[in-house]
């Protein structure tokens, strides 16, 4: 009976290891989520980028993609994801991966072909690209969350009768908004419709149907041209980089990572790549830009001269440091607020000096908000102490915050 007994210990205590080991560590979803090109199609190359700011996992940790709509393609491969769903680690608390959709989802476990893919993701009903950020093993997981997808923008193209229209990324709140006042460092997506847009007195369609076609490109320059990139027919990393391409639904793109990206180099005359001097923090006020026609290898006829206002550049707020009550005493409740904390800072980290008392804790919440409240009477009781000092770290252990603050007694 006695033998029993242990050994029905042992098989519970294996038991509970066996379950501890499978457990899964649960965080929370991308905190943003954009897309480049800002409006895509399915069969084209479409990179993701989840900024996973107070998410929960390590900075940097290897992360993979899960996503089983509008198929699976790494069904069964929960603990040891396969290296085609791995994303890419940018900084900055952020991750991207670039795919053609078509072939992602028809690779691997999926039984669906490219086509298949192309026709679901054009559909009313389908539900869109439900996923999950995971680690290899499956021992962490995000939130289940809803990737962007571009058929409700192609919907309102194509209602709005424009010739031509700018998405550029943008947010309210964290909720991705496309909008045409681009950015200096945000992505840009420029869609033509060839049936309206014109280009030497004809339309796009028209210009195609003539005998020495040979592309449409962007020749465009930030502030009134002063940050160039020209059209120039001799250099074939320029008609490359300048290049409007031709989507399977009819229309034309084309699209820019940020016009920084884009404009802050161009190709010289003989070919090399050369700085325009544009900075990162630039202030723009516009983008002039017209329409090349490419016909016997030159230019064959333009559009007219557009030009294109900027948007307000999202700036994050610096962070502001404040304690209640500011006047303190040892058998007070304090409570410590930061706002508006660097991407990478993480959970905050605090550790308080007093007399011969050093006690530290953890100041959670989110980038815009971290707060926490510690009762000094409980920590300071038997403390005699006239002031204590506060210092605050990121995750990487960086020096935030480093202040004394006074305490008084009770009677003052």
């Amino acid at each position: 009976m006695k033998k029993t007994f242990v050994t029905l210990i042992i098989l519970l205590v294996m038991t509970l290891q066996s379950m501890t080991a499978f457990a899964t560590v649960d965080h929370g979803g991308p905190q943003r989520m954009w897309t480049v090109p800002t409006v895509f199609s399915v069969d084209e190359p479409v990179t993701f980028y989840f900024d996973m700011t107070d998410a929960g996992f390590k900075e940097g940790i290897d992360l993979y993609l899960w996503c089983w709509n509008p198929s699976e393609p790494d069904a069964g491969n929960w603990e040891n994801s396969s290296n085609f769903a791995k994303l890419k680690y940018e900084g900055e608390n952020v991750y991207s991966m670039t795919i053609t959709p078509t072939k992602y989802f028809s690779q691997g476990a999926s039984t669906m072909s490219e086509t298949d893919v192309y026709n679901t993701c054009q559909t009313d009903d389908w539900a869109g690209f439900w996923c999950r950020l995971k680690t290899k093993d499956g021992a962490e997981e995000s939130d289940v969350f809803q990737a962007p997808d571009s058929r409700s923008t192609w919907k309102e193209f194509a209602k709005s009768n424009s010739a031509c229209k700018f998405y550029a990324t943008s947010f309210t709140g964290n909720t991705l908004t496309l909008t045409e006042g681009f950015t200096l460092n945000k992505a840009l997506t420029i869609v033509f419709n060839p049936d309206l847009f014109t280009v030497g007195g004809k339309t796009m369609t028209e210009f195609t149907k003539q005998s020495s076609f040979g592309g449409f490109k962007l020749h465009s320059g930030l502030n009134d041209w002063t940050f160039l990139q020209g059209v120039k027919v001799w250099i074939d990393g320029c008609m490359k980089k300048t290049n409007i391409h031709k989507l399977t639904n009819g229309y034309y793109e084309i699209s820019m990572t940020s016009p920084y990206d884009y404009y802050s180099w161009n190709y010289a005359d003989d070919g090399s790549q050369a700085s325009t001097l544009l900075k990162a923090d630039e202030q723009i006020d516009n983008l002039a830009w017209l329409v090349v026609g490419i016909l016997n290898n030159d230019w064959g006829g333009t559009s007219s001269d557009y030009l294109n206002k900027a948007g307000s550049a999202e700036v994050y707020p610096d962070p502001i440091f404040s304690y209640f009550p500011t006047k303190v005493s040892t058998q007070d409740i304090i409570t410590f607020i930061r706002k508006y904390n660097g991407k990478r800072d993480g959970v905050l980290k605090y550790k308080i000096d007093a007399g011969n008392k050093t006690f530290t804790g953890t100041i959670d919440g989110t980038r815009d908000k971290r707060q926490v409240s510690v009762n000094l009477l409980e920590q300071l009781a038997s403390v005699s102490a006239s002031s204590m000092t506060l210092t605050i770290t990121n995750e990487a252990g960086a020096t935030l915050i480093s202040t004394e603050i006074p305490l008084f007694t009770v009677d003052e």
